[in-house]
């Protein structure tokens, strides 16, 4: 097959054997791709500056139908979103951002609109400030663009529209109300004041470019967060490695970065 040239978001890059590396990437056409960059690790010249994980790059690359890798073949450096380097804060969100595009991505059938939105989360985030509501905003978005998104305003069991403090259950995949509640018999749930929810469907509705605007105060964000963890873990059938990472710095994280 002749090669593919394509913009695209660099995921993941790891070491493959002794002198290549296996890069993971989103386009916007052609969704996840598997690539190995054959001897990157000793001649960078082919691929100078264009491996690091959450850039920006365009890419030429050889799909072949019989291999599950494609081949590639050579990249440009298009934006390398340098501000996620500033703190660790907006490289963590960064990075669960990129996992859960990538789990995600194979039941999506526009890819361009997912890409879209992580390019523009990756883009927000290195600007900064407040990336705990620019990370929260673009992770309710990328969901519902993912056809997964939970029922946020009626409850799953009874079907009533809800406007005070509800639950949120993973498993039946949106909000269970006070009433219903004793139903579900000790599965585990996770409280959703209607601050919360306003926020999370103001994400999924505002035009990419105006997403700076929302501001998730400490509960909201302590309820999303809680609350898309669970489900995404439910969805993929187990958690984000990249949950791991964020856990393990938030006792460095400046206290700027608190929204």
């Amino acid at each position: 097959m002749p090669p593919e040239r394509s913009e695209a978001l660099v995921l993941t890059t790891r070491d493959y054997g002794e002198a290549h590396c296996l890069v993971v990437f989103l386009t916007p056409g052609a969704g996840l791709i598997r690539a190995v960059a054959q001897h990157a690790r000793k001649s960078r010249r082919r691929f100078m500056n264009c491996l690091e994980p959450f850039s920006q790059v365009e890419f030429i690359y050889t799909l072949k139908p019989d291999q599950e890798l494609a081949r590639l073949d050579s990249g440009e450096l298009l934006q390398p979103f340098r501000g996620l380097r500033r703190s660790l804060l907006p490289l963590a969100t960064a990075a669960i951002l990129a996992e859960t595009a990538g789990e995600l991505v194979g039941a999506v059938d526009n890819l361009a609109v997912l890409y879209q939105t992580l390019r523009n989360a990756l883009a927000q985030l290195a600007a900064g400030p407040w990336p705990w509501s620019i990370f929260l905003s673009h992770l309710s978005r990328l969901v519902a663009q993912a056809g997964f998104n939970p029922r946020w305003q009626t409850c799953g069991l009874c079907r009533r529209p809800q406007d005070a403090l509800v639950w949120f259950s993973p498993s039946r995949g949106g909000i269970v109300c006070p009433g219903c509640l004793p139903r579900l018999r000790g599965e585990h749930v996770y409280p959703l004041h209607p601050g919360s929810r306003k926020l999370i469907l103001a994400a999924q509705q505002l035009p990419l470019e105006t997403m700076t605007r929302l501001r998730f105060p400490e509960l909201a964000r302590r309820e999303t967060t809680a609350a898309f963890r669970a489900f995404l873990g439910q969805i993929i059938g187990r958690e984000l490695r990249s949950w791991g990472f964020l856990e393990k710095i938030l006792p460095w994280c400046d206290s700027r970065d608190s929204t």
